[in-house]
């Protein structure tokens, strides 16, 4: 699956699960389990044994957590989400499997709590840590059993998550269900918007894909266009005492460069609320690009680059960023 979606101009970045794990802990193992109990704690005081025994003793087991249990739990799942925001700072969605092993029937029977609980190792976080996700077949194992993954993202993603689940399913031989060799109809395929009340934004700093800042671009709908690059005209700077750290592009026609960027985009009314929450010294102005076309993009005011780093010879901030790493900590 991962080699699926770099052929589709993917870039796989491995990040640290753990803090996605501690959530999906807490979702059986935490005070979450009393938000089911108060949901039926009046059918269980008068039909306790008519419930699934498994269902009934993960519920059951809620009586005996208190109020501190309760914080104490939104406390572990607060520090899971900051940690797990430091992820999310460095890419667009999670590729995981959509579950760790594949169970008999009988093996559930035999332990369904512990075998259930080990089913939603991938899954269990999502709603917790307020996420999208699509779920789509990635193929068979040697067995011959079928193997599935899921596309994760923040939420209110999934305009943005949609095109690029569809296109993982129709990169293979991933069949349709029962039908292992079940082509996905056309009539089914989804699209990217395309220029429907959107307007185009060139971005070249922190709101590059993987960049800290991307996710405001994707939780207000954007879509990545793809990568482009200015006309020779422009240069780039590190904008001082910034964080996270930000670059900031001026344009001079007599001694410019090419800088490296990409376009997204929005809708129009998040267009709007986008461009309006932009911080000076930084604003939206018409930036041409090295096909001649002119796009909204982002450009600093003249003086805030007056004392400023010039980095224009590394051709774009993601260059820069991997040649100066600690640049991210706002130090740069």
């Amino acid at each position: 699956a991962i080699a699926h979606l770099i052929a589709l101009s993917g870039q796989a970045i491995t990040i640290d699960y753990g803090p996605f794990r501690l959530a999906a802990a807490l979702l059986y193992q935490g005070a979450w389990a009393a938000e089911r109990l108060a949901s039926v704690k009046d059918f269980m005081g008068q039909h306790e044994d008519a419930m699934d025994p498994s269902v009934r003793a993960i519920i059951a087991g809620a009586r005996s957590l208190s109020a501190v249990d309760a914080f104490e739990g939104q406390y572990r799942l607060a520090a899971a989400r900051r940690a797990a925001d430091a992820e999310w700072a460095r890419m667009e969605f999670l590729l995981l499997p959509t579950v760790p092993t594949q169970d008999t029937v009988e093996e559930v029977m035999a332990d369904p709590i512990a075998r259930n609980s080990r089913l939603g190792l991938y899954t269990n976080f999502v709603n917790l840590l307020d996420c999208c996700g699509i779920a789509v077949p990635a193929g068979f194992r040697d067995n011959g059993l079928p193997f599935g993954v899921t596309l994760i993202a923040p939420a209110f993603c999934d305009m943005a998550l949609a095109p690029v689940a569809d296109a993982l399913h129709r990169a293979g031989a991933f069949g349709m269900g029962q039908a292992r060799d079940g082509v996905l109809p056309q009539s089914s395929r989804v699209e990217h918007v395309q220029d429907d009340g959107r307007i185009d934004i060139f971005v070249v700093g922190a709101h590059l894909s993987g960049m800290p800042l991307n996710r405001e671009l994707m939780g207000m709908g954007g879509l990545f266009r793809g990568s482009a690059e200015t006309a020779p005209d422009y240069r780039l700077y590190v904008l001082p005492g910034t964080k996270p750290a930000k670059p900031g592009m001026v344009r001079c026609p007599d001694a410019g460069a090419r800088i490296a960027g990409e376009i997204w985009s929005l809708p129009a009314d998040a267009f709007g609320r986008f461009v309006a929450n932009i911080p000076a010294p930084l604003g939206i102005g018409k930036i041409v690009l090295d096909n001649g076309r002119s796009v909204s993009g982002f450009l600093a005011e003249a003086f805030a680059i007056q004392n400023a780093k010039d980095i224009t010879s590394f051709g774009g901030w993601r260059a820069y960023m991997t040649a100066h790493p600690s640049a991210g900590s706002g130090q740069g």
